[in-house]
């Protein structure tokens, strides 16, 4: 007999994976002349920011994956909502990246910004080593999403990538319409399944 605790719990969700342009580049940097504590502390300010918005925009702050995270929306928040808020993200990272890192790089960085990975789908959460854990296809779609902006793109900051999946579930294309440029793209995205040629959305939040 299967018991409560064995049962496995599915739940569908946006997740978007969003990451920092030039990150080993300025990290490289940053080692060389002893300063990694600027990193250190671009990388905190970015977490208090998520936190201090996480109840207010409706998401869940749920992994940090060495220099981005990914951030988990329920099925029904609207499109729009989600990207201003990616767009007040990506201003918060550019107002951290001057005060704390760009003023003593020693290397030029072309591409200073974030970059956005985004699907819907299930995910099974479970609990491991005490830590909760989601586990599912929207999470590695997301991740290759946002790996892929760089494939046909010299300057990939402030871009971003979905699913054409999730964006036939919002409601408000015509709001994010009127606000953002938003294109059909192919992307090849590795280890998934139908990603020789991906078809997605591209969106560009400033």
């Amino acid at each position: 007999m299967t018991s409560k605790r064995d049962r496995v719990k599915v739940v569908k969700k946006i997740v978007v994976f969003f990451d920092i342009c030039s990150s080993t580049s300025i990290l490289e940097d940053l080692i060389r002349t002893e300063n990694q504590k600027a990193w250190r502390d671009l990388l905190i300010g970015l977490k208090k920011y998520l936190l201090q918005n996480q109840d207010l925009v409706g998401f869940q702050l749920y992994k940090f994956m060495g220099d981005g995270w990914l951030l988990l929306f329920e099925p029904c928040t609207e499109g729009l909502e989600i990207f201003q808020f990616l767009e007040a993200l990506c201003d918060k990272f550019i107002y951290l990246y001057k005060k704390n890192i760009k003023k003593i790089l020693t290397v030029r960085i072309s591409n200073e910004g974030l970059t956005f990975g985004m699907d819907i789908g299930s995910c099974i959460k479970i609990v491991m080593n005490q830590e909760l854990e989601y586990i599912g296809r929207p999470l590695n779609v997301a991740v290759r999403l946002q790996g892929a902006i760089g494939q046909r793109s010299k300057k990939p900051a402030n871009k971003l990538l979905l699913s054409n999946n999730l964006y036939a579930t919002f409601k408000d294309k015509g709001k994010i319409g009127d606000e953002y440029n938003i294109i059909s793209v192919k992307r090849v995205l590795k280890n998934i399944s139908g990603g020789e040629c991906y078809l997605c959305q591209k969106l560009k939040l400033k």
